[in-house]
Formats: structure tokens, C-alpha cells, sequence
């Protein structure tokens, strides 16, 4: 996961807040819920809120982290809303209405779960364990073996594009490594992070950590 900062709800869903103020999600025409998918899009800088694969407005649906069916009173509350990938049994998908103790808006995502090279992720406290195990976010090949295989493939490509391999970041000085995380953490001219570009930062940070 990568913290999303949300931001403003899309002028659309405003508009139609006021022309419908018993309305609830379900009563959202295609063109707001594409407006509310779009925006989330955006400040994700277009990744998944959950497994940071690349997304589209095609290949995502807006996910509530809150679930419309515990939290029905935040089904159009922005800040309650987030784009996630549509692979099955994953993410958005596996999420449905269970309990997600931490989640992309925390601050603590960033910090709770650690990523390998090998395409594994860990929980590092409890409830970073059960939002793994609810997302279905790979803490095994065998839990996950598609995300599993996909993310350390391009963890792989992210560092060959850096002219580097999984066994030179592991003996890169302090500075290089500041300076690749630098370079990923930043979106490009159409405001887009590079897939799985959040999860090497958080493999970076552990790694600098211990030097």
C-alpha cells in the first residue's frame, strides 16, 4: 500500500448531492461514479489503493473501505472511497464487507507492511496481517501466486530500468539508495507512478534502515 492523501470530491458528486440529498450511492448515474473512479485515479497517481498495480478507469471500480453494507451513512463520502484493481479475489474483490483495520489512508500502511524482492509481502503487527489476509495482498505464492509472480516481475524491471538487480540494492551505499526512492516516489508528466513503483520504495526503506 501507498498513503492516499484524499483530496476535494469531484464538482460532479457535489452538483448531485445537492439536486439529491436522500440519495444514496446506488442511486449515482454511471457518469458520477466514473467522475468519483476518475478522481480517485488521480491523487493514486494511478495505482491500485491496495496492491499498487497500474490501473485505468476500465480496469478499476470504486471501492469503499468503510463497506456501503457496515458503514451505509459514507457511501457517498469521498474521503470513504478509494479506486481498486478489478482482479479477481483480490483487493476490492476479496475486500467485500469485511473489517480492513488498516488500510491506505493510514499514515502506519507504509510503515506496517514490509515487501520483498521476491514479490512477498509481510505484516509487520496484527491488523497489518488481517488487511493482508482480507485483501489477499500475497504474504504467500501460495495465497497469491498471480500478484506474487507480477510484482516481483516488475520489481525486477523497476530496478534493471535503474541499471541495477535485486543484488545490487542489497549492497548499494546509503545515497544511491535515497536517490533511486527519490526518483520512484515521483509521478510523472501525466501524474503517474510507475506500477509497483510504491512497493520498492517500501523494500528501499527497509533496506536503508539497516545499514
Amino acid at each position: 500500500m501507498r498513503k492516499i492523501n484524499k483530496g476535494d470530491e469531484p464538482a460532479a458528486l457535489t452538483q448531485w448531492k445537492r439536486t439529491h440529498p436522500n440519495g444514496g450511492y446506488t442511486d449515482l448515474s454511471p457518469l458520477e461514479r466514473t467522475c468519483i473512479r476518475e478522481a480517485c485515479i488521480e491523487e493514486q497517481h494511478g495505482l491500485c489503493a491496495y496492491c499498487c498495480h497500474g490501473i485505468t478507469s476500465g480496469s478499476a471500480h470504486n471501492e469503499h473501505v468503510e463497506a456501503r453494507q457496515t458503514a451505509p451513512h459514507r457511501s457517498l463520502d469521498f474521503s470513504n472511497i478509494v479506486a481498486s484493481c478489478n482482479r479477481s479475489k483480490q483487493c476490492g474483490k476479496a475486500h467485500a464487507h469485511q473489517a480492513l483495520p488498516l488500510t491506505s489512508l493510514m499514515n502506519e500502511c507504509e510503515t506496517e507492511l514490509k515487501f520483498y524482492l521476491s514479490g512477498r509481502v509481510e505484516g509487520l503487527t496484527p491488523r497489518a496481517v488481517t488487511s493482508i489476509q482480507v485483501l489477499n495482498l500475497g504474504n504467500s505464492r501460495e495465497n497469491n501466486r498471480a500478484l506474487f509472480g507480477a510484482r516481483k516481475s516488475i520489481l525486477d524491471a523497476l530496478l534493471y530500468d535503474s541499471g541495477m538487480d535485486g543484488d545490487d540494492l542489497e549492497v548499494a551505499d546509503f545515497d544511491l539508495l535515497m536517490m533511486l526512492r527519490e526518483e520512484l516516489q515521483q509521478p510523472d508528466a501525466d501524474n503517474r507512478l510507475k506500477p509497483f513503483a510504491p512497493v520498492l520504495v517500501n523494500v528501499i526503506r527497509h533496506l536503508s534502515a539497516s545499514k
